[in-house]
């Protein structure tokens, strides 16, 4: 059996940065050595979200329990560092690529300039409500179009498990009956995300999701269109007490992916379990975020300073027809770059269809 050196350097980074997936030897004396094979694994964000919960809670124990099954006589020695110990999430990609870790949760979100196609469910909104099928989707996309599979190979990645996040909400200080009900309203947003209020007469306000309790209660907007899942944990339904339940969809943000030198230094058997095991790591996610999007809802139910309005099928389809065709610019911008755009937008549409997915807007067929 070959042992790989490791090389020593000062400070936790740089030994992060130099050292590699490490297989060795235990017990001489027993019948057969056990291989002892080192994995770091990390997170820019805490175990309390679902998507890096899952992480030690599902993903890890699920692997160690089919390696012991294995014939040969493997342990892996999880080394692991989340809520932001080693990177931040501006860093999630280039930190697992890199080799800061072995693997880790990627925001690709956060990575529109090396994953732009995997943007694909920003621009293309009110698909569906369901995160499950959302990750379902994607772990199936990632490995059959050729152009999404390779945003993460030409990262030196290789992708584990999709994650998702429950449906968009709107969370306002006034009651919003209908979409002409935004006019002029300033909603907070975060990122490309204020692009869904075009068409409606309301002004994004760019922030992120611990920014938007402070901007709504100053009055620098008069709402946050946002995860309720998020919008619970920071109680914005505090300074914006009005609930309104228009499902613009859930939205796949990136998800579980490993150091592609590290994981193809790993004996074939262990490839094969984290991949295998990939996909049940993204169910574990769709159980747990809908289990906190469904309490938070209840709680919001049954709270008297708090008023809970669904839209009908109709209102919905007011905001979203409103909407310019994200999808269609999306598709533009990135095939004047020479990028599968349309391919991918198509593919997307295609497989939400399959699984009996009915889209408020049918995005790829207003492209040419």
């Amino acid at each position: 059996m070959n042992k790989m050196m490791s090389v020593k350097v000062s400070g936790a980074i740089a030994l992060a940065l130099v050292m590699p997936v490490l297989i060795s030897g235990c017990s001489e004396s027993s019948a057969q050595d056990v291989q002892t094979i080192n994995l770091r694994v990390g997170a820019s964000h805490p175990t309390t979200l679902p998507w890096v919960g899952s992480i030690p809670n599902n993903f890890i124990p699920e692997v160690d329990r089919r390696v012991a099954e294995l014939e040969t006589p493997y342990q892996i020695n999880w080394q692991e560092a989340y809520g932001g110990q080693l990177y931040r999430a501006n860093a999630s990609l280039t930190s697992v690529s890199q080799g800061i870790v072995d693997m880790g949760w990627v925001f690709s979100t956060m990575e529109a300039s090396r994953q732009p196609l995997t943007q694909v469910s920003v621009y293309a909104p009110a698909v569906t409500d369901d995160p499950a099928v959302m990750m379902e989707v994607f772990n199936e996309l990632n490995r059959s179009v050729p152009a999404l599979k390779a945003e993460w190979e030409s990262n030196n990645l290789v992708f584990l498990g999709a994650s998702a996040s429950d449906p968009f909400q709107l969370f306002t200080v006034t009651p919003v009956e209908e979409v002409g009900d935004l006019d002029g309203k300033r909603i907070s947003a975060a990122g490309v995300l204020s692009s869904w209020l075009r068409g409606t007469g309301a002004i994004g306000v760019q922030g992120a999701l611990p920014d938007f309790y402070t901007q709504v209660q100053t009055g620098i907007t008069n709402g946050a269109l946002v995860l309720p899942s998020g919008g619970f944990s920071i109680k914005i339904n505090e300074v914006a007490p009005h609930l309104t339940k228009v499902n613009l969809g859930s939205m796949y943000f990136g998800g579980l992916a490993a150091n592609k030198d590290s994981f193809e230094r790993l004996p074939e058997e262990i490839q094969e379990i984290l991949l295998d095991v990939g996909a049940l790591y993204s169910q574990s996610i769709a159980e747990d975020v809908m289990a906190i999007y469904e309490q938070g809802m209840m709680n919001m139910e049954s709270d008297p300073k708090v008023t809970v309005n669904a839209w009908s099928v109709d209102q919905r389809m007011a905001w979203v027809h409103n909407m310019p065709n994200l999808a269609k610019e999306w598709v533009e911008d990135n095939e004047a770059r020479g990028l599968p755009a349309g391919e991918v937008l198509r593919a997307y549409m295609n497989a939400m269809r399959e699984r009996g997915i009915e889209p408020l807007r049918d995005w790829d067929k207003e492209i040419n």
